[in-house]
């Protein structure tokens, strides 16, 4: 790029939210740049599960969103021009506590209600799809659709389908600031020189703050830590992904029945997804840490202990990998999806553990705002202004992000 650039929207963010941004900015006809200070999936996007789902969200509005976001990626399946490993395999949310059963009936009945393709599995049922289950667990909610797919591999899918479409794509390019002028935005500085717009979209997950905080915006973004680790190649283990029901309640933040202190600690629920290459992804831990991605062998330690609680075979399974990432997470659990004071500037992060299965509805919305399009579902709710975030100041700052 030369040192002087023009573009009708700026994407600045590699990961699945950003490189979808710019998917479907580009198919929409706008001249988009994607600006990723890495490669892309370069940060939380490479370090997560792959699920795309609907299990971990209540009835109700919310719920719905993350339905049209999950059925979105059929079609991507189709167009996108990398076999991003996409299996509408479904998930089981596993009961282990007679106290939680009524609770689990409830969930049940009211995703039912609201469209979701849901099961109920009674103990027998269960250990007849799955005969390598634990003896303790009870029960099993089943979410036929949800879905789970390689979330680097859609990165790149996503980012080379922008392109083909005429969306410039630069790697390895820090944004150093950002001016305005009017209260409306004009310029991306980067360390490669400048790029004019009227459309910047902040979707950088937990680096977003930095970003926003250059023109004096608040965003209440923090960053929450999860651990993955990962299994040496099984087979005819499990059938499919897995969870248990007190992975909805650690994600709340809620006491869990059966926890130890040690699980609520680390806020560790039990996550299996096994993976195109054989392995099995274990998870999952939830912690405020700051940005540290350092894998903890205390937390490596009390998922595995919790994965041999639902699947006692797993004890004899060897792990030959472990990661950290980083969750992007909003006071209320709910993303930001919005437009900003400053005009033409506007806020995409805040997915938390659901920014792989919700990026191509972000993308869609955030196309029709720079539009100026009335988003096609009420997204009300995940506005910026719902945390009284307003301007701190208009002026631009040079802070490398």
């Amino acid at each position: 790029m030369s040192s002087k650039h023009t573009a009708g929207a700026v994407v600045i963010g590699g990961g699945a939210v950003g490189t979808a941004i710019a998917c479907y900015l580009a198919m929409d006809g706008i001249d988009v740049t994607l600006v990723e200070r890495g490669e892309f999936a370069w940060g939380s996007s490479r370090r997560c599960d792959g699920h795309v789902v609907t299990y971990d969200t209540p009835p109700g509005a919310y719920s719905q969103f993350c339905k049209y976001g999950q059925d979105m990626f059929h079609d991507a399946a189709k167009f996108l021009p990398v076999d991003f490993e996409f299996s509408p395999e479904g998930l089981g949310l596993l009961v282990d506590d007679e106290r939680d059963l009524d609770t689990v009936r409830a969930n049940y009945e009211g995703k039912k209600n609201e469209g979701i393709d849901v099961t109920l599995w009674d103990r027998d049922d269960l250990r007849h799809h799955e005969p390598n289950i634990g003896d303790k667990i009870l029960a099993c909610l089943n979410f036929n659709g949800d879905c789970k797919l390689n979330p680097m591999r859609l990165c790149q899918g996503l980012a080379l389908h922008a392109e083909s479409n005429g969306a410039t794509l630069m790697t390895r390019t820090s944004v150093t600031g950002l001016r305005t002028d009017g209260g409306r935005i004009t310029t991306v500085e980067t360390d490669k020189g400048l790029i004019h717009t009227e459309n910047v979209i902040l979707a950088a997950g937990v680096w977003t703050p930095l970003l926003a905080d250059m023109v004096g915006i608040s965003v209440p973004v923090r960053p929450r830590q999860g651990h993955v680790v990962v299994t040496e190649r099984v087979r005819n283990l499990v059938g499919k992904n897995y969870a248990e029901y007190g992975y909805l309640l650690a994600k709340g933040g809620k006491t869990r029945c059966n926890a130890t202190p040690e699980m609520e600690h680390f806020g560790v629920a039990f996550v299996l997804e096994p993976s195109h290459a054989g392995t099995i992804l274990l998870g999952s831990s939830r912690r405020y840490v700051g940005m540290n991605i350092r894998p903890d062998p205390r937390v490596m330690r009390i998922i595995a202990q919790r994965a041999r609680h639902f699947y006692p075979a797993l004890a004899d399974t060897r792990i030959i990998r472990c990661y950290a990432g980083l969750r992007p997470c909003t006071p209320d659990a709910k993303p930001i999806i919005s437009a900003t004071h400053l005009q033409g500037l506007f806020v995409a992060t805040g997915h938390e553990g659901n920014g792989i299965g919700l990026s191509l509805i972000t993308g869609k919305l955030i196309t029709e705002m720079v539009r100026g399009q009335a988003p096609f579902m009420d997204i009300s709710y995940m506005g910026l202004d719902r945390f009284g975030s307003g301007p701190a100041a208009l002026s631009a700052t040079t802070t490398t992000a």
